[in-house]
């Protein structure tokens, strides 16, 4: 028995001197290899230099054509890797501007996410890998060591509207307290996403860490639902999603009853980005006396959709409007939902709806949408 316990120990104590090239004493048989196997074991993938240009490293000795396809805007959709001699293939882009990014590996035709990096970004169905791009002193999306950060928490419920097993994230600021109640902004995402989405590469609670740090925004919860409930559908008029009746009925009650947060309408506000941001107007212009709040991202109804609102609910939307505190609509200049966005905003003035609007360089991609962020959060809770 106690030479058994002295091997053990033995062996505790390479471990944690870090010694991986010796070897362990007889009799022990180690959980994991003590050595590097193959140059997978020693290989990084990603690496970030200080310029923003980014080397991806896929081990794959036996693939005959590797790529990436990354999600950052001004590289191309996809790039070819090139093998070397240890079978580690690889390629390092053009400088990428900081912020956040998915990417994925296609190797000989299958696709892959990075088994070298663990940080990723979930959608509904599938996953991609993320790589982080830091900015600037002044970059609000990139972590700064010394300033105060909140968490987030992962909240499952079940649902009488959308079923059971839901799921939601939610952001708590710095300094969360019982003794306070909190302002609320509820942050939704875009087609094929999750609620995952703007906490990982949305960047949303280091975003609002910094504000809050520099005094620019006010404490607050934000919560990241998952506004994808099966046989609805979210782009079209407000009847037939049921994420609308999920939001106001299950899940503010569920916030309000789990955290610290004000129950006043004149502290909820309501985001979204392309199909959230839809999602946003159904249920923003209709329930103003819920919500005072509304920033639409890169969004606005498709032309059969619009005009079916505009009858429905045209005339009474200048009063219901009229309650908001703020009504922010933004796009990019070359965003797919520029012309949807610009014919939203055409309606809303003919019936004397009063919003902010901006049109920015870029387009349908998640820079714009941190920008959009960083922009309406300083305006919430005045």
């Amino acid at each position: 028995m106690k030479n058994t316990i002295k091997a053990a120990a033995a062996a505790v104590i390479l471990l944690a001197s870090g010694a991986a090239a010796q070897t362990p004493p007889p009799g022990v048989k180690m959980p994991f290899p003590m050595a590097p196997q193959t140059p997978f074991d020693t290989m990084n993938s990603p690496e970030v230099s200080a310029d923003g240009r980014i080397t991806f490293r896929v081990f794959a000795p036996k693939a005959e054509a590797v790529s990436v396809k990354p999600w950052i805007p001004g590289l191309p959709g996809e790039i070819k890797l090139t093998k070397n001699a240890d079978g580690v293939w690889s390629v390092t882009t053009d400088p990428a501007k900081p912020g956040a990014y998915r990417y994925r590996f296609v190797v000989d035709g299958a696709t892959i996410s990075d088994t070298r990096n663990t940080y990723n970004s979930p959608m509904h169905r599938d996953t991609y890998s993320l790589v982080e791009v830091p900015g600037g002193a002044d970059d609000l999306q990139t972590y700064r060591a010394g300033v105060p950060h909140g968490l987030v928490a992962e909240l499952n419920y079940d649902s009488p509207v959308a079923g059971p097993q839901r799921r939601l994230h939610v952001y708590l600021p710095p300094g969360y307290s019982a003794g306070k109640n909190y302002p609320v902004l509820y942050l939704l995402h875009g087609g094929g996403d999750s609620d995952l989405d703007w906490p990982t590469e949305g960047r949303a609670g280091v975003i609002l860490d910094n504000l809050i740090a520099q005094g620019k925004a006010k404490p607050m919860v934000v919560v990241f639902p998952d506004g994808i409930i099966e046989g609805s559908w979210p782009m079209g008029e407000p009847e037939q999603d049921k994420f609308g009746l999920e939001l106001r009925t299950v899940i503010v009650p569920l916030i309000e009853k789990s955290f610290n947060v004000s129950t006043r309408p004149e502290d909820r506000a309501l985001a979204g980005l392309s199909m959230g941001g839809i999602q946003t107007l159904n249920i923003g212009l209709l329930h103003t006396d819920e919500f005072r709040y509304v920033g639409v991202f890169s969004s606005g109804w498709f032309p059969d959709t619009l005009k079916a609102f505009e009858a429905k609910y045209g005339k009474g939307l200048k009063a219901n409007t009229d309650r908001l505190k703020v009504l922010w609509i933004a796009h990019g200049e070359t965003d797919i939902a520029r012309n949807n966005s610009l014919a939203m905003m055409k309606m809303l003035d003919s019936k004397g709806v009063k919003f902010y609007r901006e049109e920015t360089p870029g387009g349908h991609d998640m820079v714009n949408w941190r920008r959009y962020l960083s922009e309406f959060a300083p305006l919430l809770f005045h």
